[in-house]
């Protein structure tokens, strides 16, 4: 029997759901067309792949630095030179996440870089364009620019992006409800996102920002699986930054999404690597944890923020879902002036390239080199890092 494909990025819609409202306020769908029910009927033979790879990679804290680097002489600007190393992986997955962390409220709002963010929305062009499917925004900053900056980041994605998921940030109570599901070879995945805090900044909506709660990750959960999510992949934005390890509140948020049915935990916040470790559900099913990946790139002044980690998870769908494998691939952000400005694979990067990088004047950071990055990798990874390849590989 012949089967009709979706299109890579096309997602499952929830029209008609009771009760769960539409796909439209998580993704950019909101204000885009409705599909019509023949764009919606999708039939899958038994042929259809029964194993899906999820990856993600960590914050885009997009400082001056990083702002800059993708500004030309003639006003515009393009990003595409900071996902480029990556591209050939985040293409090949078959969902690929961004940690969108500072808000992309565009050229209205005035740009900004730390404290208070504002980013280009050229970012998100980017993205797109190396392969992203899903932009995680629940992040501390995600109220830089408040309720406008939501707003404006929301409606450029809708406008100039309409099969992107957008997720952990809303501008209406119907957004809010929507549920985060995309379909993928006929296999429908729930990504969960939620922020820890926003920085002391009261939440001008109680819908504006997915917030870390012990209830909504429940209630969450069992709406997924009720609207035929077969995995659920958790984005918290949680920890303590620069740490080396999660603290005892990484660990009860663990606790609290494993017990809820996530399948895989993909952490951030901290802007440094923090180890892969696999917990154990209420119902004994072992849940695998990065429990940061760190930055993806950003000119923080420290050698440990330059290192961050592509996190990819294999899914095997045989009636029910399984994690049959993890990998965390070690990042370096290559700081540098223009298109040079790029972050690559450890296994890729050399002794030359370090030497250039630009975070050696940085105070403390003369002695960054290629090899610090593999030593520091082994110390934060422990015996499961393999330096000859650049990686950590957990098999079920």
């Amino acid at each position: 029997m012949a089967r009709t494909m979706l299109t890579r990025r096309a997602f499952f819609s929830l029209a008609g759901l009771a009760g769960l409202g539409t796909l439209a306020g998580c993704s950019a769908l909101e204000s885009s067309r409705a599909p019509e029910p023949e764009e919606r009927a999708t039939v899958y033979d038994a042929a259809a792949p029964d194993e899906l790879t999820v990856l993600m990679v960590g914050d885009v804290l997009v400082h001056a630095g990083v702002r800059r680097s993708g500004e030309r002489a003639d006003g515009t600007r393009n990003y595409d030179h900071l996902f480029a190393q990556v591209a050939d992986d985040v293409s090949a997955a078959d969902l690929a996440l961004v940690g969108q962390e500072t808000i992309l409220g565009g050229e209205g709002l005035g740009f900004s870089g730390y404290p208070s963010f504002n980013s280009p929305q050229e970012f998100g062009d980017a993205e797109v364009a190396a392969g992203f499917d899903v932009a995680l925004c629940a992040s501390n900053h995600a109220l830089d620019r408040g309720m406008p900056g939501i707003e404006s980041a929301l409606g450029y994605w809708r406008s100039a992006h309409p099969d992107v998921l957008v997720t952990g940030i809303a501008d209406s109570q119907e957004a809010f409800d929507a549920l985060p599901l995309v379909e993928r070879e006929g296999h429908r995945i729930a990504v969960l996102n939620y922020t820890y805090g926003t920085n002391g900044i009261p939440l001008p909506q109680p819908w504006a920002v997915r917030l870390l709660d012990e209830a909504r990750i429940a209630a969450d959960a069992a709406a997924a699986r009720e609207a035929g999510a077969e995995a659920i992949v958790a984005c918290p934005h949680w920890g303590v930054e620069y740490a080396a390890g999660p603290d005892d509140e990484q660990r009860r948020w663990a606790q609290a999404l494993a017990d809820a049915g996530v399948d895989a935990i993909i952490g951030g916040h901290p802007h440094v690597m923090q180890p892969f470790e696999v917990i154990e559900s209420s119902e004994g099913r072992a849940v695998p944890v990065f429990w940061s990946v760190g930055n993806f790139t950003s000119t923080q002044p420290r050698k440990d923020t330059m290192v961050g980690a592509m996190a990819q998870v294999s899914l095997r769908f045989d009636g029910s879902c399984e994690v049959t494998s993890c990998t965390l691939t070690p990042l370096v952000t290559h700081r540098a002036s223009g298109t040079a400005f790029t972050t690559y694979r450890l296994a890729d990067y050399t002794e030359e390239l370090a030497a250039s990088n630009q975070i050696r004047s940085s105070s403390g950071c003369g002695d960054f080199s290629f090899q610090w990055c593999v030593d520091f990798c082994a110390e934060r990874l422990g015996d499961a890092f393999d330096a000859s390849t650049g990686q950590l590989v957990w098999e079920a």
